[in-house]
Order: C-alpha cells, then structure tokens, then sequence
C-alpha cells in the first residue's frame, strides 16, 4: 500500500489538488467527473492550470460529460488542456502532477458531488503509487476522444429532453 494521507472532505481534496497543480513543472494530468470540474473552477484551478501551461506545462484530463457541460469543455479546452471524454466513466477521480505527487479516491458519490459530499481519497507522494495511476490514466487516454469531437457530436444532436 503506498504512503500517504486519507482525505475525507471535498475542499481538502481541491487544496491538495491546487497544491498539486501549484507544485507542478511539467505535467499534470486528471481523471473527474464534470461535475468536479466545476467546483474546482469555483476555487481557481482552472487559473492555476492556465499558469502552468503558459510557463510550457502540459494538462491532461479526461472526463464524461454531457451537453449540460459543453460551456465548461469550451473554457477548459480555451486554457489549452487538452481534455477527452471516456464513455461509461466509473466514478473515480485522480490527479498527477509530475508523476510524482498525487490525489485519487477510493470512494466519492459523483450523482450528488457539491463541497459537502463525503469523499475518500489518498493524497501521495510515492512515485511508485503515480506511475500506477499514470499508467491507469495512460489507459483511458487511449480509449476515450478527444473533447472538441464529443462537443460537435453534442451539439448536433441538440439539448436533451426534459
């Protein structure tokens, strides 16, 4: 079992992640639902990930997201992640900032994510325990698309039906 913290709270898991992020020098990659995506906006990660990128960093990040998240696939795209989206997402989320420091959880409700969902999740720093998950990361990279090609698909069949 790798090193490291459990993490129980929703803000704590978006500190460790701007931390992350902060720490950076080269690349940082994530697995998340939509719905993280836009709580992390609301503590300025997506500002911090734009710094990155503009000192030469590269950001990955993969995510399922529906025509209700095509305004915030746009903004993420706009920064210069390159972002995809992977069908049947399973839930989890991690974060992997120079293959070295890392945040994944073990169990989080993603149907009813806000910054008061309960959350599990492991903050560390054993290289070992990032290339694991970079390699699981590397996996769904290969079998997701890219998200400027799910954003056409969306658009074309137009907003749900509610």
């Amino acid at each position: 079992m790798a090193d490291g913290t459990i993490i129980t709270s929703v803000t704590d898991a978006l500190a460790i992640c701007s931390n992350i992020i902060e720490s950076a020098n080269n690349e940082v990659v994530y697995l998340s639902p939509p719905s993280l995506l836009v709580l992390a906006s609301q503590f300025s990660l997506r500002e911090k990930i734009k710094m990155l990128i503009q000192k030469a960093g590269r950001v990955r990040g993969i995510t399922d997201f529906s025509y209700q998240y095509i305004g915030e696939m746009r903004e993420i795209l706009d920064i210069g992640t390159d972002a995809r989206h992977v069908d049947q997402y399973q839930g989890i989320f991690m974060m992997v900032g120079d293959r070295k420091e890392s945040i994944s959880s073990m169990s989080i409700d993603v149907e009813s994510l806000s910054i008061d969902t309960p959350l599990v999740a492991l903050w560390s720093d054993d290289p070992t325990y990032s290339e694991y998950l970079m390699s699981t990361f590397e996996t769904a990279w290969e079998q997701s698309a890219p998200a400027a090609q799910r954003i056409e698909e969306l658009l074309k069949e137009g907003p749900p039906d509610i």
